[in-house]
């Protein structure tokens, strides 16, 4: 992609440098931001994150901008309490008994089909959702809806997205060259966070 010469829109990955390349998705910076601060009102100071491997664009993205809106809202994040792996069964096995036992009350996920697994595990470990600990994903894929229970998350919509992508594209045609489309994206909230409650 760095030397194709065809128009063409990439979904959550960015290539610089190409005109003929424009990257659309969601603000993950806005979107971290919204996530993280969500969970401070809620009264959580220690929040652990967990996502798929950063070789990702998108997973890189977002990584970084957890601990930016850490920053931003004035919690401390010791890198002890984030992981991430190939796949869902190594954070679940590799990070999460580290998060859980450094007394986290939050987990932000990288996407939701992770959060899910998460909150999986922690139920299977005999901890309750949200009582015990708040999760919280991202994308707001159509399962959200029916986990038990439903998963907090922030949106990307899908619609606005593909409208995006043709915007984009129409505009090269026309030899109008834009970078980056990013949406805003939206806190959908569910039952899995839940506000601090003092033991």
């Amino acid at each position: 992609f760095e030397t194709c010469k065809t128009p063409t829109v990439l979904y959550d990955n960015h290539i610089s440098g190409n005109p003929k390349v424009t990257h659309v998705g969601v603000d993950n910076v806005e979107g971290m931001e919204m996530a993280v601060r969500f969970l401070k009102d809620l009264g959580h100071t220690k929040i652990g994150y967990l996502s798929s491997a950063l070789q990702a664009y998108v997973y890189r993205q977002r990584h970084f901008a957890f601990f930016q809106a850490m920053q931003a809202n004035g919690l401390h994040m010791d890198e002890s309490l984030s992981g991430n792996a190939d796949f869902i069964n190594e954070c679940l096995s590799l990070h999460l008994p580290r998060i859980l036992d450094a007394g986290c009350t939050a987990i932000v996920c990288s996407h939701d089909l992770l959060a899910h697994s998460v909150m999986i595990h922690c139920l299977e470990l005999g901890l309750r959702v949200p009582e015990d600990i708040s999760i919280l994903g991202f994308d707001d894929i159509p399962l959200c809806k029916y986990t038990i229970p439903p998963l907090s998350t922030i949106r990307q919509d899908r619609t606005n997205i593909g409208k995006s992508a043709f915007f984009a594209l129409l505009n090269q045609l026309n030899n109008v060259y834009v970078n980056s489309l990013l949406l805003y994206p939206e806190l959908i909230q569910r039952a899995s966070c839940a506000e601090v409650t003092v033991k």
